[in-house]
């Protein structure tokens, strides 16, 4: 087993994906990611209600407001709807002059002199006969042709501001119906019309007991209520339910910007806290109403700030919480795992877990599971390294009684070798020990090196060629120079073997054959690495090259020395080729078994 080799994680390419890989790669990091998927839809939706009732309670204000001008309108549609009434009915009665004005002094006494003036009117508009209140007002004696009914049950409306020592003044209405003149028999004698002019103001004498205007008067209420004439003039519309004032000069001048058509005019706006409200209502007029936040509704903001304090609050306290006790009672037990495995990784000794009861029963249980594991690994691992030991020991023994066997036959042919008269036999039997001595040596290198499964090509192939040069007897006066380059390339014995005889069989062959005559010349062996999977042999001299006859040979395959090379060449995967230019050199690219796990060997 190999300690070294650490916990690993998913890996990620992308610098942006590693980033977020690795916030979110802490248990306290997701258990506050869960915590936030789990009670995050609870807490917006908690928000969203919260929100919720703020804006409403926002709106309250100019709700309420934008209310009171729809009730200030049905209260006065229903007042001028009164006085129309009690006009016609006068004008039904074919009185004479006298009758209609008993008549209308009695009206005014009935309402308490509520109105300011009632007046019988001539066909021309001009008063004739004028019951005031006891207030009289600065009128014309004459009213305007626009003001006077065209028919027989018409009824004209029409808005009046008068100035007066409020600030704006007071708003009033004239309702004029068109009536009937008659004599003291009762004869009709000419047509005339009769008006009324009724402020528009609520006072609190005038209202009777239960009228719900009451309510909307309050002393000191919650909405105050101003009426705004087509040339912008303001004036209050009650004027002992509140202190009589104007509004503030941002909201005049915003009135005074609305056109003065108001058929069509209804706007809410805010200054500060007050809500304002602004629209038509019966009469040619408008009104504009202001409302403050009340008490509730200042609570409810308040409340509102406080809920979402204490929403953000509690998810804020309930992460940290979630990490504190993450970190207490998971992150650090898994660390203290994590590095009693890394201590024991590094060879540290036997496993401890450090398991305590603050640890969650899963995390002592894996402790526990780890303890148990660890101490048979160490067991296994400790049967494993002594029967690699005893394993090793053997394979070195195998070498080196393979060597010393090999070593003792090349020694017999050469003792044979010498006892052969002919040529061509001692020169066989003198091949056969240089191959057996090639062997001898390999099996040495992986004796003494230590090496039982590689083989480190650079010194073997040196060590190699200076043996064949030795037994050919050319280190002695240096006719043949020989040139060796070898990388540190790690070989398995199965590849080391057949590129040990092929480099025996060319090396010879060129020492014999490549320079005849006492020829001086120059033998050059390279073994490189071309990549993670393929190596290359080449070996060259410049020498007199093959003859033609030999290359036949070589071709037709009949000397066995070509016919080991290239058999040997095809046990290592490769594919020969001998190039004849200014001598001959053979080139031998190989596959490496194993592909990238053939690396350099070690120095």
């Amino acid at each position: 087993m190999d300690r070294k080799k650490g916990y690993g994680r998913p890996g990620h390419n992308a610098p942006r994906v590693a980033r977020l890989w690795r916030l979110f790669d802490t248990v306290s990091a997701r258990m506050m990611l869960i915590i936030l998927f789990s009670a995050g839809p609870i807490a917006v939706i908690g928000g969203l209600q919260a929100w919720n009732s703020y804006r409403h309670t926002l709106a309250a204000p100019a709700f309420r407001a934008d209310m009171a001008v729809s009730r200030i309108d049905l209260e006065i549609r229903h007042d001028v709807d009164h006085v129309s009434a009690l006009l016609l009915s006068v004008s039904h009665m074919s009185l004479d002059e006298p009758g209609i004005a008993r008549t209308l002094q009695l009206a005014q006494s009935l309402t308490g002199h509520f109105y300011r003036q009632m007046a019988l009117l001539d066909d021309r508009g001009v008063i004739q006969v004028a019951v005031d209140s006891g207030r009289p007002l600065p009128l014309p004696a004459q009213v305007p042709d626009d003001d006077l009914p065209r028919f027989s049950g018409d009824v004209r409306i029409r808005p009046l501001v008068i100035a007066g020592p409020n600030p704006g003044g007071y708003s009033y209405i004239r309702i004029t119906v068109p009536t009937a003149i008659a004599d003291s028999e009762g004869n009709i004698v000419r047509k005339g019309f009769l008006t009324a002019i009724m402020p528009v103001v609520w006072s609190r004498h005038h209202l009777q007991i239960g009228d719900p205007r009451l309510d909307f008067i309050q002393q000191d209420g919650a909405i105050e209520a101003w009426i705004v004439g087509r040339n912008h003039d303001i004036a209050p519309l009650c004027d002992d339910c509140w202190q009589p004032g104007a509004p503030p000069p941002q909201v005049i001048r915003w009135i005074r910007s609305m056109p003065s058509d108001l058929s069509n005019t209804r706007r809410t706006f805010s200054v500060g806290d007050a809500a304002y409200a602004y629209g038509p209502v019966e009469g040619g007029v408008a009104a504009l109403t202001v409302t403050r936040r009340n008490s509730a509704e200042t609570h409810a903001l308040i409340m509102f700030a406080v809920w979402l304090f204490v929403i953000v609050a509690l998810l804020a306290f309930g992460l940290a919480g979630v990490a504190q006790s993450a970190n207490i009672l998971l992150v650090a037990p898994l660390r203290r795992l994590t590095s009693s495995v890394g201590l024991w990784q590094s060879g540290g000794g036997v496993f401890d877990a450090h398991a305590s009861w603050a640890m969650p029963t899963e995390i002592r249980r894996l402790a526990h599971a780890f303890t148990q594991a660890t101490r048979s690994l160490t067991r296994h691992e400790q049967r494993l390294a002594r029967a690699s030991v005893r394993q090793e020991l053997l394979m070195k023994e195998v070498h080196h009684r393979v060597k010393n066997n090999l070593q003792i036959v090349a020694s017999l042919l050469n003792l044979q070798v010498s006892r052969i008269r002919q040529p061509e036999a001692r020169e066989e039997f003198a091949q056969a020990r240089d191959r057996v001595r090639a062997l001898a040596t390999l099996h040495r290198y992986l004796y003494a090196e230590g090496e039982l499964f590689s083989l480190s090509m650079e010194h073997f192939a040196t060590e190699l060629c200076g043996q064949i040069f030795q037994a050919a007897g050319e280190d002695r006066d240096g006719r043949i120079v020989l040139s060796v380059s070898a990388e540190k390339l790690a070989l398995e014995p199965d590849q080391a073997v057949p590129l040990a005889l092929i480099i025996t069989e060319i090396v010879t062959n060129a020492i014999k054959y490549a320079f005849p005559d006492g020829r001086r010349g120059t033998i050059t062996v390279r073994l490189n690495q071309v990549d993670a999977r393929q190596a290359r042999l080449e070996i060259a001299d410049d020498g007199i090259g093959l003859a033609q006859g030999r290359l036949r040979a070589t071709v037709d395959r009949t000397g066995i020395g070509m016919q080991l090379i290239r058999g040997f060449a095809r046990q290592l995967g490769g594919t020969l080729t001998i190039v004849e230019e200014g001598g001959t050199r053979y080139i031998l690219p190989f596959p490496l078994k194993g592909g990238d796990a053939a690396a350099a060997a070690p120095g």
